[in-house]
């Protein structure tokens, strides 16, 4: 594993905790960002989180398992908030489970390197498959400290009918909900194509170890 960036001390090392982000993390952050929006996710519905010693932290000195699902949901929230300009006046019956709303169907997660205080966290979404009754996607958390891929989720959300107790057909919904659905697929195709293009300029390396 790469060692982390180094600081001349420790207040410097947690100065993401500071007014603005810190300066000294700043380098760190925009490069971070650069990368995730070059590999096709969303710069808008990101989420930066600074490590918190005291909370975060498990007895090993590594950020906690059960924190990642907390972090990918802070991010999968503001995919969520982005729902907003195109289902207009139904936002709220949609974000307070009336009519139609979303839910969480299926998540898997992926640990791919221990994370330890002092750091700060960039999360990112991409959408994966955009289906008239559910959207896929994956959420991606990177260390500033580390330049790398921490954790990742994959998994879908389903856009359900409260009132009929069933998956809705977001297209048959017609409306705001058929605005919603061609703005997810547009967003869909706009990350596939910048993805694509990341990856064939970015070979995947063979891995060392397989756990």
């Amino acid at each position: 594993m790469a060692p982390s960036v180094a600081f001349p001390s420790a207040l410097a090392a947690s100065s993401y905790q500071t007014p603005g982000g810190g300066d000294l993390y700043a380098p760190l952050r925009e490069k971070v960002i650069a990368t995730a929006v070059a590999m096709g996710y969303d710069r808008e519905t990101m989420v930066e989180y600074g490590i918190n010693w005291s909370d975060d932290h498990d007895p090993f000195g590594h950020v906690k398992n059960h924190c990642y699902p907390r972090l990918m949901t802070m991010c999968n929230m503001r995919v969520i908030f982005s729902f907003e300009p195109y289902l207009k006046e139904k936002y709220a019956d949609f974000m307070n489970a009336r009519s139609i709303g979303c839910l969480v169907k299926s998540t898997t997660l992926n640990l791919r390197r221990p994370v330890t205080f002092p750091d700060s966290l960039i999360i990112a979404n991409r959408l994966t498959e955009v289906l008239v009754d559910r959207y896929f996607g994956v959420t991606t958390i990177w260390s500033l400290r580390q330049q790398a891929i921490v954790a990742e989720t994959r998994g879908y959300m389903v856009f359900f009918d409260y009132n009929n107790n069933l998956p809705a057909d977001m297209i048959k919904a017609g409306g705001v909900y058929a605005d919603l659905y061609n703005a997810l697929v547009a967003r869909k195709d706009q990350g596939d194509k910048i993805a694509a293009k990341w990856e064939a300029e970015h070979p995947p390396k063979k891995q060392k170890a397989k756990l």
